[in-house]
Parts: structure tokens; C-alpha cells; sequence
């Protein structure tokens, strides 16, 4: 091999690019970035528009639909979704995978801005804004809580907030649970009239005298100054003080006819700690920082802050703890999976040789970080795992490279010449292997979607890491080989030779070779064995593994209209149980305000709660928090007029409920009906828990119906006349406040007393156009009750309502299974219909592209064996076996009593394709060189096992010590001095699917390798002889 030759020949620069090597993947190491999850570009971009004091039906005539029909030109987008609900309209729009998001957001920007003429002229100007999970979502939240004082909470938070921004790295910091300060100003009708001052002139004064302008420069004796009118109010009696007209008796002040209050905006949301009231603040990142020191940083940002007596500082939510705890456990997997590949090459190779192949994990990996540094990597829990997952695959290359240089040694040959023979006899195989390898995780790079850039660390980082390990092994191996390797007699391999292992195993071959047809008929059998056991016996299957949650939320929803006091009456009866569980470390409440899971958020209003339970560390837990969660939701219960839904957390990707049903129409009455029919057939499925509809009840409405031949006699619209009640009612800005570098709304609204009686509209007079006075508006129209709508969800400009719901006990698919099955016979109304959504329509597009990706995989390592060896046949063998490796995957789900994940077991079969034919490209390639050395078919086959035996066990061995950590979730706390045993690391629970998919299906796949893969050669080989002795027969 020409590489191996140069390498041999330049050993002292190869030693050099080592230390090199070594040097840059240590620096790598320690300065890529550290995150939990891999940060993740959402292919959505959102929309929000807000217009206070607006109804959800007006907010989807105003405003939904004429930027709806606008967004539905925009390419490449997969789906829009809305949401109006009072004074706010929601839309997410979602663009197909692979689509720049920065020209997406443009794109949408501009069919925003090409709606705005048909939007409301008073409307805030809508926000459009894309999500980036790494720097959008805060990476550390705390809570300041303790006394009944928010505002001295508020301030303190603020210096906090200050603090914190001045370090690098920090994107934003944000304070919640806080009343925005307001000047109010409150207009007594009664002494207006009295004063003759009206609504207009209030208004006009307002907005003219709280105002600072430049007057321009002025040059005095060759000196220029600046001139410059000072008139916004530093205090609210400065503007009470206001001159805003005139009378007999002298000027008329604002304070004469209206309260002026320095306040606080109503009240809408309520936080608390504990039960204590708290003020929190979250922060966010910038993309790319390294989580972990950014949050040693701001915590000591944070410290320079002096927290008064009795206000206690408590994280709530510490990204670096999950981090740090999450890299520990995957780098004690590592390094558990290395003594143990190390133990057995030790064991078997002796201490020499098992140095040189042991070399290659951490050498391959630091060659990795170094490229993964280059192309500007992080290090999160997806390139760890793929480490986890390489660990035994490392050595492979270099077994089987070691081994065969030693083999020579032993023959007699010198140190230089042993490598360059020994490497260049199994060169080609050990290069095939490596691509083929590559090749079943290629496919996985073009994973769409959000599960892809997920996932899409695992195929790249085995990539790189197994093209590393190929480097070591052709380049590196043989240059140190040359130097060291022993060079002993053969007495310790002739011994091998006659090992009672290796006798059991040539004589199991010897019998399988003399019954080949019973042998290859058996394993079919087997096979089809296997399949109809599995799906008779199976666990099912599911999307990602459950495991131990965390934390869990607790929502609340009372119907629209419910005041905070109720809302937050109901949510102290549930804090008064939280606090009875130990395994619960503290719950936050937040009163006015959803959850907030998921994309399209959790909503706002006086009439929703949640709280936030965070659960004690994994190893400090007395029992499971799964059945933690599930007692809570026992305990809790239902509550009269209220929706209550406790819901875990979900690691990895965001994905849709376990169960959602998404019904569509146009009419919400019928589409209301349909979901109570729907809601009482299946709301006694097994398993099926916390079963609720997203369609709120109305908020009951009074209406004003205008007389429109009075309006327009009065000179007047529809639109002015509907403003100034908007005004009077709900209030408007008139100017900003700036008061000690702050600055707040001035609002002009009436009292609350006032607001609370249909007498204001006797009392309100509405200014007449060009001077004409002016007048009541009761003269104007009637006041009528009337219904109206609550939220309004839209997908793809059509209403829908979604019934969702939890698993419990049991898999989602299983319970979706039996919801098909009683919705079989429900009547569906002609022009509505019905779609499975949520986590079934991620199960579904992640199976279909794994299914694509794994026959992909396959194809693209027969091309490879066909251009190894010349043949059609020798790549279907292999490949046959790689079909057969599933029957070791499914029993190994069998007895560890596991579903079928779709993305864990998934990711793992694809990952056995590239792997189980490693073992097998070695052994037909030794039986191909005995062939051409001029031994028959069966001698052939007797001496390429007796030969690779060793290799494909220890490669097959040294794979599976280094998923063994993982699987059964026992490690070495190696960050600890002494180093202590962990038993069931959190990490496990997530990947212990695909390590077990990989163990078992590895181990099956070794012995078809050594038993079943000879068999079909010299079935072939019988059938390929017949067929010519069949040709040749006819010409004699």
C-alpha cells in the first residue's frame, strides 16, 4: 500500500504529526462549546400582531385573514398556522426543510408589510421573528423572591439585569412576573363639562406639551450654541399641573379634570416561588457561545450584586448543570467503553500489540475534535453519544492492521518489512470496511426537518471519527509498527492455532459446510420466526425512549372572561399539594400566563396558570419521577370549570402531543360538535389521559350597535365613533414618561368606577368635526348582549380545533391504534375533516425517511463491495447477512422488554449495516487470497476462518465492551478522585434503544459471519460450478 509504504519510510515526521495531532485535538477539546441539545435553525418563522381590547373574531376578519392571504403566495412552505384570540393574533409558518430561514424572514417581512394597508391604521405594528433555539431560549432563569415588596424585588432584579448584559456572550436578559409602571390619567366627565373641555382638547394637549424639540444653533460672539425647548414632565404633579384651557375664573389645570396617578398597568400576572411572591429573570446567549462558562460568567456577574436581608435568589433553571451533568456521564461512557475494549485487546493481543491498536481510539477522536473545531462544531450530547457508539468500531481498522503486521513478524520478517507486507495485505479490505461504514451513515446527513438537524450530529461525527480511525490504521500503525512491533517465534500462535476454542469453532464449521442447505433453510426459518414472535410479543413502538422527566408543568385553563383571583385561587390549592412530595425541589407559579410548550407558546390571560414542579437530581430522587408525575396527576384531579393537564418534560427534539387530532371546517358550531362527539367516543381508551380541546368558550361580549343615519348626520363614521369608545374603555397612549432613565406609557383611560357601568356611554360625549361641540354617545347607538368567539386556531387558512391528549402506561401508538378504530363509524359532515397530527405525524415522517435511509444505505454498500471484488454474488451474501443481523436486533428488544423506537432502534439498525459487514468484507477477501493461492472452496473456507477468527471476534467484542456502559447504565465516575461506580446514569436512559439494537444485533450478525456467511459462499460457489459444468456439458 502505497500510504503505508511512505509512512514507513517518513516515521519520524508521522511521529511528529502525532505529537502535532495530539497538541490541537487536546486545545479542540477544550474550546468547542458546550451545549445540552444541538443548537437547532426552527424552519418556522412567526408572525404576531397585537391590537388591544380586540375580540378573537375581529382579530380574524381585521387582521388573520388579510395576512393569511397574503402569506399563502409565499414558496416553500409546508403549513400556516394561526391563532386570534383576544387582542392578539398568532401565525406560525412553517417552510419546507432545507430552506434558508434569514430569506424566509425576509420573505415573510414582505408579505406582512404588502398586508398592512388592509390592516386596522391604529394597530401596533405586527412582529415578525424567527426562532433560534440557542440563543432565543434562556440557558439560566433564577427567581428573586421573599416579603410582599415586588418593587423592591423589581429593582434589585433590574440591577441584576444591568450587571448581567456587560458580560460577553450575553444576549439579552429578561424580567418577568413584574407591573409595568404607567402615568394614568383618569378623565372626570362631570367637571370636563363643567369646564367646558373636551375629550379632543385633552387628548391635543397631551400629546403637544409633553414634548422636548430643538430649536436649532445659535451663534453668540463666535461661540455656538445648541437651543433646545425642554417640555416633557419629569413628575406626574408636573403634569397635573398642565394648563389645558381657560375659564372666567382663570386657567383650567389637568388635576381640575382628571386624576393624574404615577401606577402601575392592571394587573394580569402573578409569579410566586414557593408560594411566595417573586420577580424572575432569564437569560439568553448568543448562537454559538459555550453554555457552560457563560453561566460560570453570569453567575459571578451575579455575585457582585448584593442581595438584601431576607430576599432569597433560587435558580430556577441551570442549562449548564444539565450540560456538565449530561457530558460527565457520556465521557464517563467513553472512557468506561475504552478500559474495557482495552482489557480484552490486552487479554488477547498481549500488552505490546493491544498498545498499538488501543492507540487508536483517543487518537482518532482528538483528530476529530480538531476538524469538528474547524468546521465550527459544539460539543452536546449527539456528538458524545456518536463517541459512545465509536468507541469499539475504533479499533477495528487497527486489529485487523496490527494483527496482520504481527502475523508477518512472526513469519520471520523484519520489523520495516512486516509493516509494509501486513499493511498492504489487507489495506483494501480495512478501506472498503471504513466505507462501507460511512456509507449506512450517509444516507442520515440529509435528514429533513428539525429531527434531522437533531440527529444530524450522529452521522457526521461517526463519519469523521471512522475516517480518523482509517488514518491511524494506514498511516499511523504501520510507522509505529515499524519501530516496536515484537518479533517473538510462532510458538504462541502455532498454540493459538490448537486452542480448544478455535477447534469447537473449525469443527462447527467443518459440520455446517457438510449440511449447508439444512443450514440455510434453518436460518431462514429463524428469520421468519423472529418477525411473527416479535410482533406478537413486541413492546411496541414509539418516536424517543420515555425517561425520567425532570421537571413537569401543571397547567390550568378556565374559560375565557375567569378573573386572575379565581385563576390564581385554584393554583394556590394545587401549590398546597406540591408541597407535601420531597422528590419536588421547588415549584414556580405563574398566574395570567400558558406553559408556554411547544412553538405557538402558551398563551396569555387572566383566565390561565401553570405551574412549574422541578424535580430533585436523578441520583438524589427516592422513586421515579415518571410515577411521580403520575400521582400528581391522580392527586390534583379535576376541578370544577377548569382544565387541568399535567404534563412531563420531553427531552430532544420539540415534537407535536402523544395523541392530537386536528378536526377542520368552517363552521365552529359543527366543528364544536364534532369534537364533544369525538372527545366522549375515545376518552375511555387505555392509557389515553388529560384529554382536552383547544376551543375556548367565548368571553361574553357587550356589543355597541351603532345607528349609522344618526352618525352620519352628526357628521361622523362608524370607525370615529368606534375609536373614542376603544379609548374611553381600554384607553390609549398618549406620550411616554421618562423618569429616572426610565420610560413608561402615559395613558389616558377612564376610572375603573366609571368603566364598570353602561351609564358612561350617557356620560361620554363624542366631539362633533370642525368645532361643531359635541354629543352623547347613547345617542348614537344601543348597547346589545351578545356571544361571541373564543380563541380561533386556523392550519392552512382553515378553522380547526385539536383534541390532545397524554400517554400514560401505555405507547402512543398503541392508544392512536385503538382511537382509528372506535372513529370508524362517527359520521363526518361533507366539507370537515379529520388528521392524526402530533408526535404520530412525526413517527410517521421520521419512518418513512429512516426506511428510505436504510435502503439507501444498503445500495450504497453492495456498489462498494461490487467494485471490492469484481462480483454480483460476494456483495448479496454480504448483504444477506446484513438483512439477518435484525433477527439479533429484534430478540435483543425482546428480552430487555424495549419498544421499537423510530428514531433509536431506527438510527441503530442503520448503523449495524455499515458495521456487520466489517467482519464479513475481512473474511471473504482472506478466502479469496487462499483461493488464488490455489486452494479449493472448502479448504479455503476452513483456513479464512481459522485465520480471521480472532480478528472478527475481538472486532465484534471491543464494539459491543463499548456500548456495555450505555446499555445497562453502569459507568466509572472518572471527574471524582477516587473514582466511584454509577448505576443507572440519566444519560442511559435516553440511548440505551440504540446501544441495545447494536449489542444484540452485532452479536448475531458475528456469528452469521463466521457460520452462516461460508455456508452461502460455498452455496454459491456449488451453484456457480454446476451452472458451468451445465454450459460445458453440451460441446462435448
Amino acid at each position: 500500500m502505497l500510504l503505508s509504504n511512505y509512512a514507513i519510510k517518513s516515521r519520524v515526521a508521522v511521529m511528529v504529526f502525532i505529537v502535532v495531532f495530539i497538541i490541537a485535538g487536546v486545545s479542540s477539546y477544550i474550546g468547542l462549546p458546550r451545549e445540552g441539545n444541538p443548537d437547532i435553525t426552527i424552519p418556522y418563522v412567526f408572525v404576531t400582531a397585537v391590537y388591544e381590547g380586540t375580540a378573537p373574531e375581529e382579530m380574524e376578519k381585521l387582521i388573520t385573514v388579510p395576512i393569511e392571504r397574503q402569506l399563502n403566495d409565499v414558496e416553500n412552505v409546508k403549513e400556516i398556522r394561526s391563532t386570534s384570540s383576544d387582542s392578539v393574533t398568532f401565525i406560525a409558518i412553517e417552510f419546507l426543510a432545507g430552506q434558508d430561514i434569514d430569506r424566509a424572514l425576509q420573505k415573510t417581512k414582505d408579505k406582512v408589510d404588502m398586508a398592512r394597508p388592509d390592516l386596522p391604521n391604529d394597530i401596533d405594528e405586527p412582529q415578525v421573528q424567527a426562532i433560534n433555539i440557542s440563543s432565543d431560549v434562556p440557558i439560566l432563569r433564577f427567581a428573586l423572591s421573599g416579603g410582599d415588596d415586588l418593587q423592591r424585588l423589581r429593582h434589585l432584579a433590574e440591577d441584576l439585569k444591568d450587571e448581567i448584559e456587560l458580560v460577553s456572550g450575553v444576549r439579552q436578559a429578561e424580567i418577568a412576573g413584574v407591573r409595568e409602571r404607567e402615568v394614568r390619567v383618569e378623565p372626570d366627565l362631570r367637571r370636563m363639562a363643567v369646564y367646558g373641555i373636551s375629550m379632543g382638547q385633552l387628548m391635543q394637549r397631551l400629546a403637544s406639551e409633553n414634548r422636548t424639540l430643538s430649536a436649532g444653533n445659535l451663534e453668540l460672539q463666535g461661540d455656538k450654541f445648541q437651543i433646545r425647548v425642554p417640555g416633557e414632565f419629569g413628575l406626574a404633579s408636573e403634569l397635573a399641573a398642565m394648563v389645558i384651557g381657560g375659564s372666567e375664573a382663570g386657567p383650567v389645570y389637568l388635576r381640575d379634570v382628571a386624576g393624574v396617578r404615577d401606577t402601575f398597568k392592571d394587573l394580569d400576572t402573578i409569579s410566586r416561588l414557593n408560594g411566595d411572591p417573586s420577580v424572575s429573570i432569564g437569560v439568553k446567549k448568543r448562537a454559538g457561545e459555550n453554555s457552560v462558562r457563560l453561566i460560570e460568567s453570569v453567575k459571578a456577574a451575579m455575585a457582585r450584586v448584593p442581595v438584601p436581608p431576607g430576599i432569597a435568589l433560587t435558580i430556577v433553571m441551570d442549562e449548564s448543570e444539565y450540560v456538565d451533568t449530561m457530558i460527565k456521564e457520556l465521557e464517563n461512557n467513553v472512557a468506561s467503553g475504552f478500559i474495557l475494549v482495552v482489557v480484552v485487546l490486552f487479554i488477547f493481543m498481549g500488552v505490546r500489540n493491544s498498545l498499538f491498536v488501543a492507540v487508536a481510539i483517543p487518537f482518532s477522536m482528538l483528530i476529530a475534535f480538531a476538524v469538528m473545531s474547524l468546521m465550527g462544531g459544539t460539543l452536546n450530547m449527539i456528538v458524545l453519544f456518536s463517541l459512545v457508539l465509536a468507541v469499539g468500531m475504533l479499533v477495528d481498522n487497527a486489529i485487523v492492521i496490527v494483527e496482520n503486521i504481527y502475523r508477518n513478524r512472526l513469519l520471520g520478517l523484519s520489523r520495516i518489512e512486516a509493516s509494509r507486507r501486513g499493511a498492504a495485505e489487507v489495506a483494501w479490505p480495512v478501506i472498503t470496511s471504513t466505507l462501507t461504514t460511512c456509507a449506512a451513515f450517509a444516507p442520515l446527513l440529509f435528514w429533513p426537518g428539525i429531527m434531522g438537524q437533531f440527529m444530524g450530529y450522529l452521522p457526521s461525527t461517526l463519519i469523521i471519527t471512522l475516517c480518523a480511525s482509517l488514518f491511524v490504521a494506514i498511516i499511523v500503525n504501520p510507522a509505529v509498527c515499524s519501530y516496536f512491533v515484537g518479533g517473538k517465534h510462532m510458538q504462541r500462535e502455532l498454540k493459538a492455532a490448537h486452542h480448544p476454542f478455535v477447534a469447537g469453532y473449525l469443527a462447527l464449521l467443518g459440520g455446517a459446510l457438510r449440511h449447508r442447505v439444512p443450514v440455510f433453510v434453518f436460518s431462514l426459518v429463524f428469520l421468519v420466526l423472529t418477525v411473527q414472535i416479535y410482533g406478537r410479543y413486541g413492546a411496541g413502538v414509539e418516536l424517543f425512549p420515555d425517561v425520567s422527566p425532570r421537571n413537569a408543568v401543571i397547567e390550568v385553563k378556565f374559560e375565557q372572561g375567569a378573573s386572575i383571583e379565581r385563576t390564581d385561587a385554584v393554583l394556590r390549592a394545587i401549590e398546597q399539594k406540591l408541597a407535601s412530595y420531597t422528590d419536588i425541589k421547588f415549584f414556580l407559579t405563574t398566574v395570567g400566563m400558558g406553559s408556554g410548550g411547544g412553538f405557538l407558546g402558551g398563551g396569555n390571560g387572566t383566565h390561565l396558570g401553570n405551574i412549574h414542579a422541578e424535580f430533585l437530581d436523578f441520583e438524589h430522587r427516592k422513586g421515579d419521577s415518571m410515577a411521580l408525575v403520575a400521582t400528581l396527576r391522580d392527586v390534583i384531579g379535576q376541578i370544577p370549570g377548569a382544565e387541568i393537564k399535567v404534563q412531563k418534560e420531553e427531552q430532544g427534539p420539540p415534537t407535536g402531543a402523544a395523541v392530537a387530532i386536528e378536526i377542520s371546517g368552517d363552521d365552529f358550531e359543527t366543528l364544536a360538535q364534532l369534537s364533544t362527539a369525538i372527545a366522549r367516543r375515545i376518552e375511555t381508551v387505555s392509557g389515553l389521559v388529560d384529554l382536552q380541546d383547544d376551543y375556548e368558550a367565548a368571553l361574553p361580549e357587550l356589543q355597541f350597535i351603532p345607528d349609522r343615519d344618526r352618525i352620519a348626520k352628526a357628521g361622523l363614521d362608524t370607525t370615529s365613533v368606534g375609536q373614542y369608545l376603544r379609548m374611553a374603555i381600554y384607553g390609549i397612549e398618549a406620550g411616554k414618561f421618562r423618569s429616572d432613565e426610565e420610560e413608561f406609557d402615559i395613558t389616558l383611560r377612564f376610572p375603573e368606577a366609571t368603566r364598570q357601568s353602561t351609564a358612561l356611554l350617557d356620560e361620554l360625549f363624542v366631539p362633533l368635526p370642525q368645532g361643531g361641540g359635541s354629543v352623547p354617545l347613547s345617542v348614537l347607538g344601543r348597547v346589545d348582549y351578545a356571544g361571541g368567539r373564543g380563541t380561533i386556531n386556523r392550519t392552512n387558512r382553515r378553522r380547526v380545533i385539536t383534541l390532545s391528549g397524554d400517554a400514560q402506561g401505555r405507547k402512543p401508538k398503541a392508544i392512536l391504534d385503538d382511537i382509528k378504530q372506535r372513529m370508524e363509524t362517527l359520521p363526518i359532515p361533507a366539507g370537515y375533516g379529520i388528521t392524526y397530527s402530533g408526535e404520530n405525524k412525526d413517527m410517521e415522517e421520521s419512518s418513512a425517511f429512516l426506511t428510505r435511509a436504510f435502503g439507501l444505505a444498503l445500495g450504497l454498500i453492495l456498489v462498494v463491495l461490487v467494485i471490492q471484488f469484481n462480483s454480483a454474488m460476494l456483495p448479496l451474501i454480504i448483504g444477506f447477512s446484513i438483512v439477518l443481523s435484525l433477527v439479533g436486533v429484534m430478540w435483543g428488544l425482546l428480552a430487555c422488554r424495549m419498544p421499537f423506537g423510530v428514531i433509536m432502534t431506527g438510527v441503530g439498525v442503520i448503523s449495524l449495516a455499515g458495521v456487520v459487514v466489517n467482519n464479513a468484507i475481512v473474511l471473504i477477501d482472506c478466502v479469496l487470497q487462499h483461493r488464488r493461492d490455489g486452494l479449493d472452496a472448502h479448504a479455503a473456507l476452513m483456513e479464512a476462518g481459522r485465520l480471521r477468527l480472532r480478528p472478527v471476534l475481538l472486532t465484534a467484542v471491543t464494539t459491543v465492551l463499548g456500548l456495555i456502559p450505555m446499555a445497562v447504565g453502569y459507568s466509572v465516575e472518572f471527574h471524582e478522585w477516587p473514582p466511584r461506580l454509577i448505576a443507572g446514569a440519566e444519560s442511559s436512559q435516553w440511548w440505551a434503544p440504540m446501544a441495545v439494537a447494536v449489542i444484540f444485533g452485532l452479536v448475531v450478525s458475528t456469528m452469521l459471519t463466521l457460520v452462516l456467511v461460508p455456508v452461502m459462499y460455498s452455496l454459491v460457489e456449488s451453484v456457480v460450478r454446476r451452472m458451468r459444468l451445465g454450459n460445458a456439458s453440451p460441446s462435448r
